[in-house]
């Protein structure tokens, strides 16, 4: 079974992405496989590098890019709605002429016109 997960919500603040965070490794321990996550909206702010814990704390940004590594899976964020929230690429802080990238290199961006398109790869769609 092939699934696509959806983060709308910010990673804290909300249970949204930790939900989509234990969902998705769940899925993947069970041998299912996830195509895409997609960090739409406030998701976005799940992609922020700059965001600093204390050491005994979770970071949700670590879990995501763990996930990544381990079972090579895409993260994706909607451009737009990171463009909205200040959530730059490198290549979008140097046009605005910005000094520092604020989303995690982990990440890459995907419009919602390849979304649709990928949607039709899936078995599943679970949105958090």
């Amino acid at each position: 079974m092939n699934y696509m997960i959806i983060v709308t919500g910010p990673p804290y603040g909300t249970q949204n992405a930790i939900t989509a965070f234990l969902f998705s490794k769940s899925v993947l321990k069970l041998n299912f496989n996830i195509s895409k996550i997609f960090f739409y909206a406030s998701g976005v702010y799940n992609a922020n590098c700059m965001i600093n814990l204390p050491d005994n704390e979770f970071n949700v940004l670590n879990g995501w890019i763990s996930l990544k590594k381990n079972y090579n899976i895409r993260l994706c964020i909607c451009p737009g709605s990171a463009y909205r929230r200040g959530i730059l690429s490198n290549e979008s802080s140097k046009k605005i002429k910005k000094h520092q990238k604020i989303f995690s290199s982990f990440f890459r961006c995907m419009t919602l016109t390849e979304l649709s398109y990928s949607i039709h790869t899936c078995d599943r769609i679970v949105q958090f």
